[in-house]
């Protein structure tokens, strides 16, 4: 009878804490960010590449999807994360080999993202962020610090602004209870 009595709660407790995990609510949506570039007028020595230098920081709460959400986050999982040029006011602009991309917060120093080989710039491309795994980045997105998205690096023509927009595709598991 004791057996039977421990058995009971212990299945009693079990399910309820299943019950819980039962009620969590995955959402599948987009995490986006503007970072807009202007390249330097003047020459650096010995190159004709102009430096790049930009950061925007973004608060995933501001995500329409996540708002009822954002105190009831259990989980972040990254599935991808991209680059998407929106606009830019020249033609033939390169963003040279080894400028990079990344994704910090004041806590973390994030995910950096080196340019590899040289990249062509224009409306409309796209250039993926690939990473073994997202865990550091799942991290700095569950926490409640506000993201930095940033660039920094050289390319090929001075003074022109470019946009880009962040889009880091994620699964994100809430809990309403």
């Amino acid at each position: 009878m004791r057996n039977a009595l421990k058995f009971l709660i212990l299945f009693m407790l079990t399910a309820g804490l299943a019950s819980c995990e039962l009620l969590n609510v995955d959402i599948n949506t987009n995490i986006e960010g503007q970072l807009s570039l202007v390249s330097d007028e003047a020459e650096l020595k010995s190159t004709e590449d102009h430096g790049i230098d930009g950061s925007e920081t973004i608060d995933i709460t501001d995500n329409e999807e996540l708002e009822d959400y954002a105190d009831l986050i259990v989980a972040i999982e990254t599935r991808s994360v991209s680059l998407l040029v929106t606009a830019i006011d020249s033609s033939d602009v390169v963003i040279r080999e080894g400028s990079e991309f990344s994704i910090s917060t004041q806590t973390n120093s994030g995910m950096t993202w080196p340019i590899s080989p040289d990249w062509p710039v224009e409306v409309g491309s796209t250039i993926n962020l690939t990473a073994e795994n997202y865990d550091v980045l799942n991290t700095m997105l569950e926490g409640d610090e506000p993201v930095t998205l940033r660039s920094t690096g050289t390319c090929n023509k001075g003074n022109v602004h470019i946009t880009l927009t962040y889009d880091i595709d994620v699964v994100v598991e809430a809990n309403p209870l």
